[in-house]
């Protein structure tokens, strides 16, 4: 399941991009194309009280509210046994892409896995607020994972919701809905949304953050 993600468009876009009415004054965002769990993302909400969308930034991994540290918790929630917490409308939100990576059952062969549109995904995820020991709150996600399908099933069991742009005012409660019209959201993307090809296995060390981590690689083939 995923555990790498890739952000590199510009805050602007993102913006643009979801509708956001509301902006945190803090959010600054630099391009990043190898993010893991523990970083800081943009997340977009529905803000019932202003009732628009909002962007605020958040961290990757729900924290444990007994955990003495911010260390992260859980970066993934299974979409199945999930059904309580996903109800919650106000917890829900997306989680801006441009892309996220997946490594290869057999032989850990990393792909990275796009819309073949080259737009920005909104992943389905889950948000909370925390409190530290030090008596600091701490806003954080998770991303939701379900069963993969088509191309992904040979790298991964689990995968990311992507929701499209028709769901998206559905999923953050914004448009009315019954439970079980939320949870048929969050199935596996059809096979012809995707584009997935292999990378430079360099990505792996979360230290090499740049854009040619995204390039294709010729040294590896899908099988």
């Amino acid at each position: 399941m995923c555990n790498r993600l890739c952000l590199s468009t510009g805050l602007d876009k993102i913006v643009s991009c979801f509708g956001v009415g509301a902006t945190d004054p803090k959010a600054r965002l630099r391009p990043c194309w190898n993010i893991g769990a523990g970083q800081i993302l943009p997340v977009i909400r529905w803000d019932a009280f202003l009732q628009r969308r909002r962007l605020e930034l958040m961290r990757w991994g729900l924290v444990s509210a007994w955990s003495k540290n911010t260390m992260v918790v859980c970066s993934n929630l299974d979409v199945a046994g999930g059904d309580d917490l996903i109800r919650r409308s106000a917890h829900r939100c997306l989680i801006p892409v441009d892309n996220f990576y997946e490594w290869r059952l057999g032989d850990k062969q990393p792909f990275a896995v796009a819309l073949a549109s080259r737009q920005i995904m909104g992943l389905a995820g889950m948000w909370d607020l925390r409190i530290s020991p030090l008596g600091e709150w701490i806003k954080c996600f998770a991303i939701l994972a379900t069963e993969s399908h088509g191309l992904l099933a040979p790298l991964c069991r689990r995968m990311p919701v992507v929701l499209g742009r028709d769901d998206w005012d559905i999923w953050l409660g914004k448009e009315p809905a019954t439970a079980n019209h939320v949870l048929d959201l969050l199935k596996p993307s059809a096979q012809e949304q995707l584009a997935i090809w292999p990378i430079d296995r360099r990505v792996s060390n979360i230290k090499n953050d740049d854009p040619s981590i995204l390039k294709i690689s010729d040294k590896y083939v899908m099988d």
